[in-house]
């Protein structure tokens, strides 16, 4: 059973949302995070209904870094409950991390508010907003 992150609130109805996120690694560079208005992700997101996890994630890149992907492997999976009661968002997110190798750089993000980051993966350990995405660049760099 894999992880899970997040306090699961009695009474509430979580929605499951599976997600596809990016470790994109490279010499030299580091690791690519996105600097988003809620702080600091993992490249990647939400799969959409009937998508398969590997086309999202390659989506999710276009759209969030400007980078293609190249190939990718899974390499392991957390869950996160997130609540933001304001919204009426309860989320059950079923997070599948995927080692990537990116392709050519298509251009911009297409998301105007993502900032595609290049960083030594330990200097954001603890400050990434999904508290899953702080454990699977941990588990990643304990694993070397």
């Amino acid at each position: 059973m894999p992880p899970y992150f997040g306090l699961i609130q009695n009474g509430v109805s979580y929605r499951k949302r599976p997600g596809s996120y990016a470790l994109a690694l490279e010499d030299g560079r580091g690791l690519l995070i996105v600097e988003t208005p809620d702080g600091l992700e993992l490249p990647g997101g939400g799969v959409e209904p009937g998508e398969q996890p590997e086309v999202a994630l390659l989506r999710e890149l276009r759209e969030e870094t400007g980078y293609a992907l190249a190939a990718c492997t899974p390499v392991f999976s957390a869950r996160q409950f997130r609540a933001k009661p304001r919204e009426g968002d309860y989320h059950d997110k079923r997070c599948t991390f995927f080692l990537v190798r990116l392709g050519v750089k298509l251009g911009p993000p297409l998301e105007p508010d993502h900032s595609p980051r290049w960083v030594a993966p330990e200097s954001v350990v603890g400050r990434m907003v999904e508290p899953c995405h702080d454990w699977a660049i941990e588990t990643l760099l304990r694993r070397g």
